[in-house]
């Protein structure tokens, strides 16, 4: 098991001191917040059976602090049974005390200075421990010292949940059905052109994607039940569609972008080989989508374009079919919650079936089932401990929130309240936990089938009941649990490149010679945007709002590959009206409509230039009509947009004299100079005629 850390907070003594009961006679609330951490290794049984006779902890306690710590101890204490779901769903929130029972103290050390660290064992007899009856008890582990110019106190403490069993029940077995989740951490694409090499943001992925890593442990310990039919027949797999796009490409040679450049990432092997592993896994069994990238699929509503981003995100079906399945057609698990306008979007995109949050409020689409997730054991996975003893996020100790998870469904087979229809449990959507945890959570499950205490049940035969009309919605886009919503600004700068790149698509054509069509050089940009609105960015707008910046990126990339340019040196035009030079060039795999635009020509009378068509991979010259108003030097700036108005490449200057008129200029001159002759002519002869008279 991997090991429970909790930072040990002093500062919350006394608060602690409700919370979890007396810890001796001389303890003191200290003024330091961290003295102590405790990490857990091993806790053993993970639940309790008339079998067991010895509850093991296993742990470590390391001196964070500044100060040498004296007389540490440790012991379990215990709080009573859980009998309520809204009692267990406190707990799991704000633990009760843990007064109920307490095993004697423990020497672990007679002094730790400040780096030491010592081993923690802990070996209770269960019949010591007053386990009388089956259920869920809110379990301690705490420990004390004594800190130089301190008095005693505790120093650190982790809580979680203990359920013990005594089947047979008469209480029928729960039917429970899993949702296994497979998606990434967070995007990490930087660029994913067409034609061109993958580059990501970090080589963080392939750490996940090697042996021990995060996505690892996911496919492994899935498949450490294949030898039991009924649990994973009960298992569905929720990929995300954009990490199957990601490590696809990572798996042909992909680059990470680093300060000093680009640079070859190091998990194509990996990422080769965990696809394989992923598609045996699969093979033949219940796959479902997520949005593509995880996206907020309101905040995808809202974004203004001509493309059906809702639709994209939620047809991620040929992405996944590269595995060898067919995912459940029309049923999609969204992180974030639906407006009425999304709700629309989504059922017009062919979706059905929704897997959502029952605590959420619900709005009434007749062709919208909503099929709601089991909130108590889904919040014991994913819920933040709110107690001194653990106060990181659920990441930060996946072990205590597993055990907790185990506990919950635990209490929903019989050790608690027992709900109506099947329990469909919904893991955290980036569940982070080594293959350890993971195991043994799916380990636990499989006992208490073996107990007789759940039935486990495919999502088919959820699909198949009676489902509700009531759809998670939430008029105000906030996500599922409320907290998350994409910043209008985000969305603005979204919309903005939707509406540049659907311009850009607009001027280009399918060259005979590449047979590329425009919509797939585009698509990437699409994904991209899809992407900044990942639901993986509500713990930080700051990485929204960099994803943002990263489509934006890539838009001007396939803009810059459309440009002008002129010779480096002054041109002398041979006459006033020679046609300026300059060089168009296309480096993409489409032909490209482009306007010539010029800026900065006074002195010039530059004819119509017309529209000019590049062919795929093309440079062509091009000479531009001017007539020269007068000699001497120009500076004349030239760039490239779209018929519609889209800036294309850089511009270029063109520099250039001119020592004559042009033609027209000249006879202009001419003409003018003539007829200033004549009027002046006539003038004299007027005054000459009236003084004769």
């Amino acid at each position: 098991m991997k090991r429970l850390s909790a930072l040990a907070l002093a500062v919350a003594f006394l608060v602690a001191q409700g919370l979890f009961g007396a810890t001796s006679a001389t303890a003191q609330p200290l003024d330091a917040p961290n003295w102590l951490e405790l990490d857990v290794e091993q806790l053993s049984p993970r639940v309790v059976t008339p079998q067991d006779d010895t509850l093991q902890v296993q742990a470590t306690v390391t001196n964070v602090g500044d100060r040498p710590i004296t007389d540490i101890v440790a012991r379990l204490q215990l709080g009573a049974a859980q009998t309520t779901e809204d009692e267990l769903d406190q707990t799991l929130g704000d633990p009760p005390p843990t007064d109920s029972g307490t095993t004697e103290w423990v020497g672990i050390a007679d002094t730790l200075r400040p780096g030491d660290t010592a081993p923690v064992t802990l070996d209770v007899p269960i019949e010591t421990l007053p386990l009388s009856s089956p259920g869920v008890y809110p379990l301690l582990v705490n420990v004390n010292g004594t800190p130089a110019y301190g008095g005693a106190a505790r120093l650190a403490a982790v809580s979680t949940l203990l359920p013990v069993i005594d089947p047979p029940s008469e209480v029928p077995p729960a039917s429970v059905s899993m949702l296994w989740p497979i998606t990434g951490s967070k995007p990490d694409v930087v660029s994913a052109a067409l034609g061109a090499p993958l580059t990501l943001a970090d080589d963080g992925l392939a750490g996940e994607l090697k042996p021990g890593g995060r996505l690892d442990a996911l496919v492994a310990a899935a498949a450490s039940q294949r030898d039991n039919p009924a649990v994973f027949g009960s298992l569905c797999f929720a990929i995300d569609p954009e990490l199957l796009d990601t490590v696809e490409l990572m798996s042909r040679g992909y680059e990470v972008r680093t300060p000093s450049g680009d640079v070859p990432g190091s998990g194509r092997d990996a990422a080769a080989g965990w696809l394989e592993k992923l598609r045996e896994l699969v093979a033949s069994h219940c796959v479902i989508q997520l949005p593509y990238a995880d996206a907020d699929l309101n905040a995808a509503s809202k974004i203004r374009t001509d493309v059906d981003l809702v639709g994209t995100a939620v047809n991620g079906t040929s992405i996944l079919q590269k595995l060898g399945v067919q995912p459940k057609p029309g049923v999609v698990w969204p992180g974030s919650s639906l407006d009425e306008t999304t709700l629309t979007r989504v059922s017009e995109s062919g979706v059905n079936t929704l897997i959502t949050d029952p605590d959420q409020p619900g709005g009434e689409r007749p062709d919208v089932r909503s099929l709601p997730y089991d909130p108590l054991v889904s919040g014991a996975l994913t819920r933040p401990r709110s107690d001194a003893a653990s106060a990181q996020t659920p990441a930060d100790q996946p072990a205590i929130t597993t055990q907790d998870g185990i506990a919950a469904l635990a209490f929903r087979a019989g050790l608690g309240e027992q709900v109506d229809g099947p329990v469909l449990v919904a893991p955290p959507r980036r569940w982070d936990a080594p293959v350890g945890e993971l195991v043994s959570f799916l380990d636990s499950y499989a006992g208490l089938q073996a107990a007789g205490m759940v039935e486990p049940t495919s999502l088919d035969a959820l699909l198949a009941e009676p489902g509700t009309t009531d759809t998670a919605t939430n008029g105000d886009g906030d996500s599922l649990d409320g907290t998350f919503g994409v910043p209008g600004d985000v969305i603005g700068e979204l919309s903005e490149l939707e509406g540049v790149a659907a311009d850009l698509q607009g001027a280009m054509d399918v060259d005979p010679t590449r047979q590329v069509q425009p919509a797939a050089l585009i698509q990437p940009l699409h994904n991209a945007v899809l992407r900044a609105t990942s639901t993986a960015w509500q713990a930080s707008a700051r990485q929204g709002r960099a994803a943002a910046e990263t489509a934006t990126a890539q838009l001007n990339a396939l803009r810059r590959q459309v440009t002008v340019t002129t010779l480096s040196q002054s041109v002398s035009l041979a006459s006033g009206s020679s046609p300026l030079p300059v060089t168009l060039s296309n480096s993409l795999p489409v032909s490209i409509t482009v306007r010539i635009k010029l800026e900065n020509s006074a002195g010039l009378r530059p004819a119509h230039v017309p529209d000019s068509l590049l062919s795929a991979n093309s440079k062509i010259p091009q000479y531009i009509p001017a007539e020269a108003l007068r000699s001497g030097r120009f500076n004349l700036d030239v760039s490239l947009t779209t018929p519609g108005g889209t800036e294309l490449g850089t511009p270029a200057r063109l520099d250039f004299s001119s020592s004559e008129l042009g033609i027209v200029t000249v006879v202009l001159t001419a003409t003018a100079a003539g007829a200033l002759v004549l009027l002046s002519g006539r003038r004299i002869y007027r005054r000459v005629k009236s003084k004769q008279r």
